[in-house]
């Protein structure tokens, strides 16, 4: 099996959970700095692509995020499988047409997130739960590209997630641990200082917070579980 390529855009979004399944499923992988500076990898090399989180827009005139969207679109056309998290799942969206804009408020901290019956029928016989808790920390939200299957939805920000030609993009973060949420609670500090109905303080966000991983992973593995036999439909990591 070619590697899986999981790209990072910042030092503090690292793929977290989602390496931790891979190692415990024997599951390659190479990870990729976009900060490095040096050239995508061509897809041929790949057997999936995954587009981690960043703290900047889709929408910014950085030579790299056209670079990425080329990549995506490239994966598309070979059928290669691509996964997309937050900016990931932004990044898909615009590469295929979307649009991707503010939102009218940040969504941070733990929400409920519902799949879309047009989801249910997607991931028959996986046991993704109807509704979970998931973790979200973004301020832009996105469209879906014409033709993409919505997956998931949320009360504060409504598209939680597409599928698309392969493309599978979601806007909360199944890949975060411990370590990752303090990190983000503590270097993002201005961001939970006013908590809204869609804003959790770090107070909230850090309560029972190993409970709350927990129970996201059940759904976390699924989701993976999912992608990964899109990847590779002869592998049963299970």
């Amino acid at each position: 099996m070619k590697p899986l390529l999981i790209i990072s855009h910042v030092a503090c979004s690292r793929p977290g959970y989602l390496c931790e399944y891979l190692d415990r499923h024997r599951l390659p992988y190479q990870r990729f700095s976009i900060e490095s500076g040096e050239p995508l990898p061509s897809p041929d090399r790949l057997s999936g692509l995954v587009l981690l989180g960043a703290p900047v827009s889709v929408n910014s005139d950085q030579a790299w995020i056209e670079r990425e969207m080329r990549l995506v679109r490239d994966c598309a056309e070979r059928n290669i499988p691509v996964f997309g998290i937050c900016f990931g799942g932004q990044l898909i969206s615009k590469a295929f047409g979307g649009e991707v804009f503010t939102a009218s408020t940040m969504q941070i901290g733990w929400h409920p997130v519902t799949i879309t019956e047009q989801g249910r029928q997607l991931f028959n016989g996986n046991p993704i739960p109807a509704q979970f808790t998931a973790f979200e920390w973004h301020e832009d939200t996105f469209t879906l590209p014409a033709g993409a299957v919505p997956l998931f939805s949320g009360g504060c920000i409504g598209n939680q997630g597409f599928l698309y030609r392969g493309c599978l993009a979601v806007q909360f973060h199944p890949e975060v641990t411990e370590e990752i949420v303090r990190e983000w609670v503590a270097r993002y500090e201005a961001c939970v200082d006013n908590p809204t109905l869609c804003r959790q303080d770090h107070n909230a966000i850090l309560q029972d917070l190993p409970q709350k991983l927990t129970a996201m992973r059940q759904m976390s593995d699924n989701l993976f579980y999912w992608w990964l036999n899109q990847v590779n439909p002869t592998h049963n990591p299970r």
